[in-house]
């Protein structure tokens, strides 16, 4: 686990500092995805309408041919794969540039997550780099680097390996592991087990360290 700056061992009883797991940064990734769709999808088509309108007609009483240097440019930007590179170029930025700056995308955010390095610090812009480009590692071997967070300690993916950084709780919120404790031990009740002598019982210390 890893407190942000300036937190202390009272606030232990929340998920604040906790590594996040699969799900929850699933989630946050497919916010993320939709979020990147919906600003691609509005852009081309503002880009597209202008364009086309300025390159075929009139666009508030210009023409492309009113700007001889303009032609060029729009020959470039027009070309097969310019719109792709494009798209790609902003999904890297929306990435590496919100780790940066924020330490979590708005997908993050709404999940009450964050991307840190290893010391609970804030990822650099080449750490950030690093760290997508070790997003298609991750995916090559049939997601085998995704889910990996499933079974480390840490709660890190192939990427957060190669970049050295970790993905933490944010809020205080209750750990679903303390729901399940107090369920084991309503059923121990139950079932007439003296909780001090079961060597099966479940201690809310031993889930809290994942033991």
């Amino acid at each position: 686990m890893i407190l942000p700056d300036g937190e202390n061992q009272s606030q232990l009883s929340d998920l604040k500092g906790y590594y996040a797991g699969l799900v929850s940064r699933g989630a946050a990734f497919v916010l993320d995805v939709i979020i990147i769709t919906l600003i691609i999808t509005l852009t081309s088509w503002i880009s597209y309408v202008t364009l086309t309108t300025f390159t075929t007609g009139s666009f508030f009483g210009l023409s492309a041919s009113d700007i001889p240097m303009l032609e060029p440019v729009l020959n470039i930007i027009l070309k097969p794969g310019m719109a792709g590179l494009v798209i790609l170029i902003f999904i890297i930025g929306y990435h590496v540039l919100f780790w940066f700056f924020a330490g979590q995308t708005p997908g993050k955010a709404m999940l009450g997550l964050r991307v840190v390095t290893m010391e609970g610090k804030r990822v650099s812009i080449l750490r950030g780099l690093l760290r997508y480009l070790g997003y298609y590692l991750s995916a090559i071997p049939l997601f085998a680097g995704f889910w990996w967070v499933l079974i480390d300690d840490q709660r890190q993916g192939w990427h957060d390996k190669l970049s050295k950084t970790v993905v933490i709780y944010t809020w205080a919120a209750r750990p679903d592991e303390r729901f399940m404790v107090q369920e084991i031990s309503d059923m121990n009740t139950q079932l007439g087990i003296n909780s001090n002598n079961s060597s099966t019982q479940l201690t809310r210390g031993e889930i809290d360290s994942g033991d």
